[in-house]
Parts: C-alpha cells; sequence; structure tokens
C-alpha cells in the first residue's frame, strides 16, 4: 500500500520531464545551463558579485549545483523550526548561506566567484533563485517531440 501511495505521488507532482525518460546528463546539463544564466544576471545586478569570465563561471556554476543539491537540504532539515516560525522566509537566509559557502569554495579552489558579505550573497541567491524558478519550469514542460528523441 505504502508503495502504491508513492508511486502515486510521484507520479502525480513530478512533472514528466524529471521522470525517468529523459536522461540524467540531460538533466543535469540544463540545471546547469540555468544556474549559469542566473549567476551572470546575478553578476549584472548585484554590485558585491563579481564573476572573473566564462572560465570562472562554469566551475563555480557546477560547485552552487553540488552545494546546492548537498548542503541545502541539510540546512533546511537543520532550520526546520525557524522555517516554521518565519513562515518560510528563512529560506533566504539558507539559500544566502548556500551562495556565501559556494563563493568560498571557490575561492579555495581560485576560481573567480567573489561576494562580498552577507547582503550580496542574500541578493545574489535571491536572483539567481528568481531566474532560476520559471525558467525550469518553462524547461521542464516537455515540448512536442521530446518522448521520440528519448526512447
Amino acid at each position: 500500500m505504502a508503495r502504491l501511495i508513492f508511486v502515486r505521488y510521484w507520479g502525480e507532482t513530478e512533472p514528466s520531464w524529471d521522470q525517468v525518460n529523459v536522461p540524467w546528463i540531460v538533466r543535469i546539463a540544463v540545471r546547469w545551463g540555468i544556474v549559469i544564466l542566473g549567476l551572470l544576471v546575478a553578476d549584472w545586478l548585484v554590485r558585491g558579485v563579481e564573476i572573473d569570465g566564462w572560465k570562472a563561471l562554469l566551475p563555480a556554476a557546477a560547485i552552487f549545483l553540488v552545494a546546492r543539491a548537498v548542503l541545502r537540504p541539510l540546512l533546511i532539515f537543520l532550520t526546520c523550526p525557524l522555517e516554521i516560525l518565519t513562515l518560510g522566509l528563512f529560506m533566504l537566509v539558507v539559500n544566502a548561506l548556500v551562495f556565501a559557502f559556494t563563493a568560498w569554495l571557490c575561492g579555495k579552489f581560485a576560481i573567480g566567484l567573489h561576494v562580498d558579505g552577507f547582503t550580496a550573497a542574500l541578493l545574489g541567491a535571491l536572483v539567481v533563485s528568481v531566474v532560476s524558478f520559471p525558467l525550469s519550469r518553462v524547461l521542464r514542460h516537455r515540448p512536442v517531440g521530446w518522448r521520440r528523441a528519448f526512447r
């Protein structure tokens, strides 16, 4: 019974783009491209976020993807009471911490992503989120012919 509920939940809540029929490498490449665009817009709009060219942009986006996939769920779990108390607004702080951690890790590997303080990290994470959300929603709807291409 529990398996049936999980399978039904997965089938009804996950967009068809995220289900099994699209190769994982394509999903990762699309997310990486979305984060690259988000970081470019953050570099352009936020005063304290600086990226030193495309050679720094590509690994910085990859580090951000990995940090967001690993660190963000852990931080959300650890700050669950604060999330409840602030009605989810603490998620902005969690995103800023992940963005700041990405900049710190890029500094350790001599990758040219620089974030000047928490305010720049907060605004940079907000810009990346604002760019990522609509792009991921648009790209998750499977275009015509997508099913035939990946069978």
